[in-house]
């Protein structure tokens, strides 16, 4: 079987190089052509072996002068350097430079055992004086404590009032940022208290005197298929922050939005704090 022309083979490569365009082309790297021969190139020899070769002679008679020839020559004695003499004095001298330098050495080293004394003595009452600071720091420290953990009182107060549209309330979850919070039961009573402007106290305790999110949640019939609601409150340090939930609007079908919230403080610091300020003033 003929083998295909090398024009034909190269027909379709050079047709897909049209059809893809000149962007392709211009990626195709940069070859660099060969010389293509037909007999295999001679390789010249090694010059280090040519200059063996040219060489082996002299190099010949270079190492027989290695070779023993088992003959002993004499010779007479030749007078000992006197700088060979003078060798022992030169380490004796050593030695003493030696004694000399080990005991500057020894005088530094008492001297630094000294400086080190005195600095000790120093360093004992900078530690003193540390200690003094740390001990004020401390004080200082334990004001704070007792001003930010121990006396204060920032409280919340959530309030229901008003009766609902719709459904009926049988408890009232609140629920803080931190997992705390209460569950307030309704009962035929504190309904109809609700409705004829009565109110409810849902949830009172301590909290951080910082913005933050309540969640609310009512349960009862129509109302426990209904999702929570949150409330952004902002409680004011030391004092006691009121959240009231009017429920006079409120149905299951609006959900929590028909519920309408308020919030105040009392300007008075509070009282849990007055109560426990009297308490620790007592002896």
């Amino acid at each position: 079987m003929n083998p295909r022309p090398l024009s034909f083979r190269l027909a379709p490569v050079l047709v897909l190089l049209f059809l893809l365009g000149p962007s392709v082309r211009a990626q195709t790297p940069r070859v660099t052509p060969l010389e293509l021969t037909g007999a295999k190139p001679a390789r010249e020899s090694l010059p280090t072996l040519r200059f063996l070769k040219g060489n082996a002679d002299f190099l010949r008679t270079r190492f027989e002068l290695f070779t023993p020839s088992g003959r002993v020559q004499g010779s007479s004695a030749r007078p000992v350097d006197p700088r060979f003499l003078s060798y022992r004095g030169l380490l004796a001298d050593i030695a003493a430079a030696k004694d000399s330098v080990a005991a500057s050495a020894e005088a530094r080293e008492r001297q630094a055992i000294f400086a080190s004394v005195a600095d000790l003595a120093v360093l004992e009452r900078e530690l003193d004086q540390m200690e003094r600071v740390l001990a004020a720091q401390q004080t200082r420290l334990g004001s704070l404590h007792a001003d930010f953990a121990g006396r204060q009182r920032t409280e919340l107060a959530v309030l229901l009032t008003g009766g609902a549209l719709s459904g009926r309330v049988d408890s009232v979850v609140v629920t803080l940022e931190d997992g705390t919070g209460a569950v307030t039961g309704l009962d035929d009573t504190r309904r109809r208290s609700l409705k004829v402007g009565g109110m409810v106290e849902a949830f009172r305790g301590l909290v951080e005197p910082r913005e933050q999110v309540i969640e609310v949640r009512f349960i009862g019939e129509g109302w426990s298929q209904v999702a929570s609601g949150f409330v952004r409150i902002a409680p004011t340090r030391d004092r006691l922050t009121f959240v009231k939930l009017d429920l006079s609007q409120a149905a299951p079908a609006r959900g929590m939005a028909s519920v309408s919230a308020g919030t105040w403080r009392s300007d008075a610091p509070s009282p849990a704090r007055t109560t426990a300020d009297a308490d620790q003033a007592r002896p």
